[in-house]
């Protein structure tokens, strides 16, 4: 049979050099060698067929991932035009609150209305207009190691690493608070698992270290433990131009050639209902005006931050993501942004943000949609409301995953190891989440259909009521397809 194993795996660490299982001497080592090799018995399916090819964990090899398929539409064009329509009516007649006098200077100078009592500004729709006509519908991230340059837009699609949680779980050590230690170990995991292309806006916050450097750190380590592109801390300005300076130095490049191949992005996120703060305003401005693309991200969750309409959640949705796309352009024409969707709902009971719903799947499906209908690149995110990793965990993630795909998704954020709607990173999560990528990687790539793949020849080789296990065409094929799923 052809040799299937090609991917790189790790010794098992119970074995002696000659191959064979130590032998236990003491009735501790035994009993634990009795359970180890009851856990192999009951797990079967595919994850003992790879452990038994490779003692290591098997995985798809780093690839730029393309959605092959094209995206759902849930919403008719009429629809579609008639979010943006209300959208335009919230810019024009409503505003938004910026915090900012910079930014509110800057609408100023380009006409918009301006209330600089209540801080808020109007736009029309010409803003939103000249804005789009500047903006490129695809562009590409290179870290410091090129062969990982990201293309963002068209059918390709990224997943990063969860970001931005206070807390850390694992079932050895339970829940603790974020620390430099577990910020480390999950960017090597990250590096590790050829699934992951990004890295988050902290994965964790290192609350040991200084709040005012905490974020050279984070991006030291970012640089030395991977070589993915990362994603800025855009919390005012100082912060986003230090991400940007030290991915230049990584790549022993200049400011100039940062802004001719980007090689990291921001999340603004939008305080919701209609309102911009001051620091994301301002790292907003720091961003562009350094050429470095910019993902804007309103928060806005049905009942708590918009009205409980889905209708009504994704006009705000739209209007806020577009107002922060505009002052993108007013900056730095040409400057790339994404479209950011994070809409859901919420438990009405508790006011929880609740994740992975039919709700929140729908809205991730038609953000696509008016994301494709001005052009942008899109980015959204798999989230799930579970407290632990369990089953709902796994329904939750598996339904936005899907949500995100359908809806024609370039950068789903937050990816692997999100937990406790946000509150935690999970290192038993990220694995889990690892394999639900895979499974959507190779989900995405096209059929092979070439004659030989029909297997007429094959089919008529093998007498009926025969199998294929030893035939030809099966043992001239990759296997590893069926190998790569690290737990199932």
């Amino acid at each position: 049979m052809a040799k299937t194993r090609r991917y790189p795996t790790t010794e098992h660490s119970g074995c002696s050099s000659r191959g064979r299982a130590a032998r236990p001497r003491s009735l501790e080592q035994r009993n634990e060698r009795h359970s180890v090799m009851s856990q192999d018995r009951r797990g079967g399916g595919r994850r003992s067929r790879a452990a038994r090819a490779s003692g290591g964990i098997p995985q798809l090899p780093w690839q730029e991932v393309r959605n092959t398929y094209g995206p759902t539409q849930i919403l008719d064009e009429e629809r579609i035009e008639a979010l943006h329509r209300n959208s335009m009516r919230i810019l024009s007649e409503l505003g938004i609150r910026v915090l900012s006098e910079r930014a509110l200077d800057i609408f100023a100078e380009a006409g918009g209305i301006i209330d600089r009592e209540n801080m808020t500004v109007r736009i029309d729709q010409s803003f939103v207009d000249a804005a789009l006509a500047t903006i490129p519908s695809s562009f590409t991230l290179t870290s410091r190691n090129p062969a990982k340059r990201l293309t963002i837009g068209g059918n390709a699609m990224a997943f990063g690493l969860v970001a931005g949680p206070p807390n850390v779980h694992d079932r050895v050590n339970g829940r603790r608070a974020g620390n430099a230690k577990d910020y480390n170990d999950f960017t090597r995991l990250a590096h590790y698992f050829n699934a992951i292309h990004i890295l988050g806006n902290q994965v964790c916050a290192p609350i040991e270290l200084p709040a005012n450097s905490r974020h050279l750190d984070t991006y030291n380590a970012n640089l030395t433990l991977s070589d993915l592109c990362y994603h800025c801390t855009a919390i005012g300005r100082g912060r986003a131009i230090d991400g940007i300076k030290m991915m230049a130095i990584a790549r022993g490049a200049t400011l100039e050639d940062m802004r001719a191949t980007p090689g990291v992005i921001t999340i603004i996120s939008v305080n919701s209902p209609r309102l911009f703060d001051d620091a994301m305003a301002d790292g907003l401005i720091a961003m562009a005006e350094h050429g470095q693309p910019v993902t804007v991200t309103p928060f806005t969750l049905m009942g708590a931050m918009t009205p409980v309409t889905l209708a009504a959640a994704l006009s705000q949705q739209n209007a806020e993501a577009l107002f922060g796309v505009v002052l993108t352009q007013l900056v730095n024409p040409g400057t790339p942004v994404m479209y950011g969707a994070f809409t859901s709902n919420v438990d009405m009971r508790s006011g929880a943000p609740a994740f992975g719903t039919p709700e929140n799947a729908k809205a991730n499906v038609i953000g696509g949609q008016l994301a494709r209908r001005y052009g942008l690149p899109y980015r959204t995110s798999n989230a799930n409301a579970s407290n632990a990793v369990d089953l709902q965990a796994a329904y939750e993630t598996g339904m936005a995953t899907w949500g995100a795909v359908l809806g024609g998704a370039n950068l789903i954020y937050h990816a692997a190891g999100w937990l406790e709607g946000g509150l935690t990173a999970s290192y038993e999560k990220l694995v889990l989440d690892v394999e639900i990528l895979q499974n959507m990687i190779d989900y995405l790539k096209p059929m092979p259909f070439a004659e030989e793949d029909l297997g007429f020849e094959a089919i008529k080789a093998v007498s009926a009521g025969g199998h294929f296990f030893g035939s030809e065409h099966t043992r001239s094929r990759d296997l590893l397809p069926v190998l790569s799923a690290p737990i199932s």
